[in-house]
């Protein structure tokens, strides 16, 4: 895998009925439009899309970034005392108008998918959010604290901009005609409190908590990002706008029991990441069906057809 490499699909449109969207377990919660109570992960997503789960695509940059093969092979490590995984990927993909071009030929359908996006300036982010526009995915995730990439920081207007853009409308070339975008903050597994502040007065209701723990040797993820993702989770439906926040909760989910952890606390979806960092699933998602099947049970959702 030496960078993004989506599969062709060839879908029918979104419904945007009731019927195609999954049931939130948490009452209040509007939810985001055709989320699946299952997530995989970014970039495990652009690699394993089971039936049942939905799929993140990305994360993608303005620009290409090269070297992902030689990144992964550098830098990815398995701590097994802590059962986790250490990376200094740094967002290696070829970039967001490759997966523009893709959408526009036919060779890829967004419609159920999630995209991750990454800037690492106000311009990236604004020629980010263009392309998200045009293709306009189910929903953009604004990946916004990699610890590979340097420190945490947005533009003032970044919230405001993701909503805007996600409001439903025609999309220019490629896309689905009239359908909104919805937006999703992932957030960084500490120092979120002012993020989640401005995303929510920019209108946005969605959040991932959260991404890898910021390490020396990179960024690491598995069992101990699970207390601080548990944790983030529980701060934010203790808010007073708690009620009707959509939270993707993830980090250390590697037993179907895990699942049960994430729906105490307060999620209302959970992400697979590192439990898919497995060959085989390339092969057959049959180990993942017990994890979509007690999300289905523990957040609803409708079983496949």
């Amino acid at each position: 895998m030496t960078g993004v490499d989506v599969p062709d699909t060839n879908l029918p449109a979104r419904d945007a009925s009731p019927e195609g969207s999954a049931r939130s377990g948490v009452p209040g919660e509007p939810g985001v439009p055709g989320l699946l109570p299952l997530v995989i992960s970014a970039p495990f997503g652009n690699y394993i899309q089971p039936k049942g789960a939905t799929p993140t695509l990305g994360t993608f940059t303005l620009h290409r970034r090269p070297g992902r093969l030689w990144r992964i092979i550098k830098t990815v490590r398995y701590r097994r005392g802590q059962r986790a995984w250490v990376n200094k990927i740094g967002l290696r993909n070829p970039g967001i108008d490759w997966l523009a071009d893709r959408v526009t030929r036919g060779r890829c359908d967004v419609f159920d998918k999630i995209v991750s996006i990454h800037g690492f300036d106000d311009e990236q982010w604004t020629g980010l959010l263009e392309r998200i526009g045009r293709i306009r995915p189910m929903a953009v995730e604004l990946n916004m604290s990699c610890p590979n990439v340097g420190e945490i920081g947005w533009p003032v207007e970044l919230f405001s901009r993701a909503v805007e853009v996600g409001r439903p409308g025609e999309p220019v070339g490629a896309g689905n005609p009239g359908a909104g975008v919805s937006v999703i903050v992932k957030l960084p597994p500490v120092n979120y409190e002012q993020m989640v502040e401005q995303a929510v007065a920019a209108g946005i209701r969605a959040f991932h908590c959260c991404n890898t723990l910021p390490v020396p040797a990179g960024g690491m993820s598995g069992q101990p990002l699970k207390p601080k993702s548990l944790a983030c989770i529980r701060e934010l439906r203790g808010k007073s706008f708690g009620k009707g926040l959509t939270i993707i909760g993830g980090g250390g989910i590697y037993e179907v029991g895990d699942i049960d952890d994430y729906a105490e606390a307060g999620a209302s979806h959970v992400a697979l990441g590192t439990k898919t960092m497995n060959p085989v699933y390339l092969l057959s998602h049959r180990g993942l069906r017990p994890f979509i099947e007690r999300a289905r049970q523990r957040f609803g959702g409708q079983r496949d057809a």
